[in-house]
């Protein structure tokens, strides 16, 4: 859903457009928001099966990436429904996802996969799925604020897309090797 949002917003050439009926507005409410609440009840989910043996890392991870993900979806909410309404910009409703996105979330992905490694959630070729994806959205995260500082904001829906096509496929493999488990 998430992924999908993004990919339908950037027909819609910033909001001048309907696409399939809907405006930026219409796709991010649509599935942006449903999306962090299903990521959301995922973090839950995970840190239910091994809050047990994960330890006060895993719990501040859970936590920080819990806050992260409100954070995102308090500015998602702001972006449209409060801040465009009613002052006639998103800039504030942005900048909250950018402290969910860009400060909250690697950083408990990070404790977190540190905590599931740890807690030996996972057997066999799973134990590395955590670590491997929270560090390679870090990465991500880390090569796209240094390419948004450099190069301007051309590179910015490239990198959005990759950052939120490897949280899909982050994903969509923990959820498999949960299932194998």
């Amino acid at each position: 859903m998430w992924t999908a949002s993004w990919i339908l917003v950037s027909f819609t050439e910033d909001g001048t457009r309907a696409v399939l009926g809907l405006s930026e507005r219409g796709w991010r409410t649509l599935l942006l928001s449903p999306a962090m609440l299903f990521f959301a009840a995922g973090l839950v989910g995970f840190h239910r099966k091994q809050r047990e043996r994960s330890g006060k890392l895993g719990k501040i991870g859970f936590v920080v990436g819990l806050l992260g993900v409100v954070t995102m979806l308090l500015g998602n909410i702001a972006e449209f429904w409060v801040f465009e309404l009613f002052y006639g910009t998103q800039q504030p409703g942005w900048a909250m996802m950018g402290v969910g996105w860009f400060m909250m979330l690697p950083i408990a992905l990070i404790l977190f996969g540190l905590a599931t490694v740890k807690a030996r959630v996972f057997s066999g070729w799973r134990r590395a799925v955590p670590l491997v994806f929270g560090l390679a959205l870090v990465l991500l995260i880390l090569v796209g604020i240094a390419v948004m500082l450099v190069s301007g904001s051309s590179s910015q829906e490239g990198l959005l897309g990759a950052m939120l096509l490897t949280i899909a496929a982050g994903w969509v493999v923990l959820g498999y090797a949960l299932w194998l488990e």
